[in-house]
């Protein structure tokens, strides 16, 4: 692909400042906003980066259908970059060659776990880090050092929410191996370190934009309630999205309004 310019983006800056996500958007609108922002883009695959989390919902709702005898049918969601029911036949038809590479074998991995151990949130674990790998090298692959930098701050938000359910719950050391993810700005081996003391854990996403989400993190983990700290870890998101609020036109738009596009319109 021949390098992006910031100017490229004038006709998609300009168009996405005139339109706004609206909450509550239904799932089918959202899914033709994503297509149609697919064939805007200079660079598609920053678009690709936020229609990844969708595939990898669909194969964890296929795993588990078959794997519990439903129907899942109402639970897929039409965002991701393959359909619901292509990911589907690729799988039952243990045909993946339609498929996105990584993605393909990450199910593939993930039905083996899953026939192998009967546990489906084994299979979900091998998923999730497959997901944030994959979303790491698409924001890589792209030209956008603010798309890569979200990338690593998602991978470090989902360590931390990871790290504090395990610290609520006491959970062994020994399965953290399975839960982190080393996509972030954190190491999995410094976390496992400081596991499970909770001060300590906490203290190394200090220097994070994660860090206004600490105080929360810290009564979550001591079982004062999840809630609050999930929206303080959203907020963190937020603001570093809204840190590209001020620029006229360019990749952050795009990436802003995707943002916006995947997390605020359910």
């Amino acid at each position: 692909m021949n390098k992006v310019k910031d100017t490229d983006y004038l006709y998609l800056s300009s168009y996405l400042n005139a339109r706004s996500v609206r909450k509550g958007e239904a799932a089918e609108d959202r899914a033709a906003a994503f297509q149609e922002l697919s064939r805007l883009a200079p660079d598609p695959r920053i678009v690709d980066f936020f229609r990844l989390k969708y595939d990898y919902h669909n194969a964890k709702v296929y795993l588990k259908s078959v794997e519990a005898g439903t129907d899942g049918q109402r639970l897929y969601l039409p965002l991701g970059r393959c359909t619901p029911a292509a990911l589907a036949e690729a799988c039952r038809s243990e045909d993946y060659r339609d498929l996105p590479p990584v993605l393909a074998g990450a199910i593939r991995e993930s039905a083996e776990i899953l026939g192998r151990t009967s546990d489906p949130r084994l299979a979900d674990f091998h998923l999730d880090l497959a997901f944030i790998r994959e979303m790491k090298e698409t924001a890589e692959n792209t030209e956008s050092p603010f798309l890569r930098d979200y990338a690593a701050l998602y991978a470090d938000a989902l360590n931390l929410r990871a790290l504090v359910r395990m610290m609520k719950s006491g959970v062994r050391p020994e399965q953290l191996k399975s839960v982190l993810n080393d996509c972030g700005t954190v190491s999995p081996a410094a976390l496992s370190s400081a596991y499970p003391e909770v001060g300590a854990v906490l203290s190394l996403f200090r220097s994070t934009k994660l860090g206004p989400s600490l105080s929360e993190a810290e009564k979550a983990a001591r079982g004062e309630g999840f809630v609050p700290f999930e929206k303080a870890v959203r907020a963190c998101l937020d603001a570093y999205m809204d840190s590209a609020k001020m620029t006229p036109f360019g990749e952050k738009v795009l990436i802003r309004y995707l943002y916006e596009l995947e997390e605020h319109a359910t």
